[in-house]
């Protein structure tokens, strides 16, 4: 049973040119210059990209606080004196691990 009458034989050759027309345009747009193929390569690009901005938009705030602690926080000034410059205060005794 079918749905729609046969098409008479004069235009079968428009039907099979119109259904591969359709076909060629259904390709293209899946897989052409801007297609859905591109359209999610471009939106998994964009996730990422916008994944590393966070990123470094907390290590730029995170940078931000550490400049301002530096700027005018005594005790951490204090602290990164004693852990980078392994500096001490008069009558301290400094102990390290010995080195393995």
């Amino acid at each position: 049973m079918a749905l729609l009458p046969p098409v008479p034989a004069k235009y079968k050759g428009h039907v099979l040119g119109g259904a591969a027309l359709i076909a060629l345009f259904a390709v293209a747009a899946v897989y052409g210059d801007h297609g859905l193929a591109h359209l999610l390569r471009m939106r998994a690009e964009q996730h990422e990209l916008e994944r590393m901005v966070f990123e470094r938009q907390q290590r730029n705030e995170q940078a931000r606080e550490r400049l301002r602690k530096l700027q005018g926080d005594d005790r951490y000034i204090e602290k990164v004196a004693r852990e980078r410059l392994g500096l001490a205060k008069p009558g301290e005794i400094i102990y390290r691990d010995a080195p393995r």
